[in-house]
């Protein structure tokens, strides 16, 4: 930062004690130290503010941001990839919930799953079908 060697630093010591005194050198040091303190503060406040400004305009570019991190999608994905991977993510949450179902009351609300999905799966496959024709 600066660029302050051994010998400058020993001169203005010297200097200090000289122009100031020994009784009113550590009065002063405490001062200077407070002064530097309340630097850092003020410096570390705005760098805060700046990477909180910088994340605000990052947020406003990709609002989705916060959707691609939870679904931990990665930069560069196609969209059928996205899609792929938001399913897959969906039905393992699924899996997770039937599986907490099932500890808690057996077996029975999984057989009642199955047959929900196949209800819904073939009715959806069989108008597709009748669209067709």
């Amino acid at each position: 930062m600066l660029d302050i060697g051994a010998m400058e630093l020993f001169v203005v010591a010297i200097l200090a004690l000289v122009v100031v005194g020994p009784k009113e050198l550590p009065k002063l040091l405490r001062t200077v130290g407070g002064f530097m303190r309340k630097v850092r503060e003020m410096a570390a406040e705005f760098r805060s503010g700046v990477e909180d400004l910088a994340a605000e305009v990052e947020r406003e570019v990709d609002p989705f941001s916060d959707l691609r991190k939870e679904e931990g999608l990665r930069p560069g994905m196609s969209p059928e990839e996205i899609t792929e991977h938001i399913l897959a993510n969906k039905e393992r949450e699924a899996i997770e919930n039937i599986g907490a179902d099932e500890e808690s009351d057996d077996a029975g609300p999984k057989t009642n799953e199955k047959s929900s999905k196949s209800d819904e799966n073939g009715p959806k496959a069989s108008t597709a079908e009748g669209n067709q024709s």
